[in-house]
């Protein structure tokens, strides 16, 4: 297991597994045009996530939080927190296209951020993960290539993603923006089931993971199907950076 760098001088790695585990959790929404009609239920589902987290300390304390939202433009709705320090969860507008270069570059910026911050306050980070719900296809032909840049295994703090894609959202596309797991909701499951659904199993694999005291990666969805996720990314990765 590797051991990050402010682990040393001065810590051990015995005195580094003594501290608080932190899982910085990346909740990536969709918030395009194509969303409008179900941006009522998109906002009450969220603020039910936040309750059920706030009742939760322990997966509170261990999955510290941040909300993006991208259409056009990606906007950080939450920055990185324990979620039970919120009263309640910002309104999500929908509306403009789905940009999905600046989702992940965003995440990225926001990743060398909230490490920092997060060792800064004493505690063991393990890898980030990135939750991202979507119900279309991307509109922009530079999204290769910002993914590319936030899952390069060369940068040490690459995190792990998880996608969930309803509506229109392509399969093949759900596949290569996933470097653990890729569901897509089934035929027949209406769109406002499938986002209920999927912050139900992101919420299912927080608590799992809180538990284990590292990530616990979603193997299925109720109402989705799994899909393949693209060989490029299925690597081992370590619980720890370095």
């Amino acid at each position: 297991m590797n051991i990050p760098d402010d682990a040393a001088p001065g810590r051990d790695a015995t005195v580094y597994h003594l501290l608080q585990k932190c899982l910085p959790t990346y909740l990536v929404i969709d918030a395009s045009s194509s969303m409008r009609p179900h941006q009522n239920t998109l906002n009450q589902t969220l603020a039910q996530l936040h309750a059920k987290i706030s009742e939760s300390p322990r997966v509170s304390e261990f999955a510290h939080m941040s909300l993006i939202a991208f259409s056009t433009e990606a906007h950080l709705i939450i920055e990185m927190t324990d979620l039970d320090r919120i009263e309640a969860m910002p309104e999500v507008v929908c509306n403009g296209l789905t940009n999905y270069s600046a989702a992940f570059d965003l995440v990225r910026s926001r990743i060398e951020t909230d490490v920092d911050d997060l060792r800064g306050m004493g505690m063991a980070v393990l890898r980030p993960v990135m939750f991202l719900l979507t119900d279309g296809a991307p509109t922009d032909e530079g999204w290769h290539d910002a993914f590319r840049r936030l899952v390069d295994r060369s940068w040490p703090r690459y995190p792990h993603v998880i996608t969930y894609g309803f509506g229109a959202a392509n399969p093949d596309v759900l596949g290569r923006v996933a470097t653990k797991a890729a569901f897509l909701a089934d035929a027949g499951v209406d769109q406002d089931r499938a986002l209920l659904a999927a912050l139900g199993s992101l919420l299912n694999s927080l608590v799992a993971s809180s538990r284990a005291g590292e990530m616990q990666i979603p193997r299925s969805a109720p109402g989705f199907t799994e899909q393949p996720v693209s060989a490029e990314y299925l690597t081992v990765s370590a619980e720890y950076m370095d």
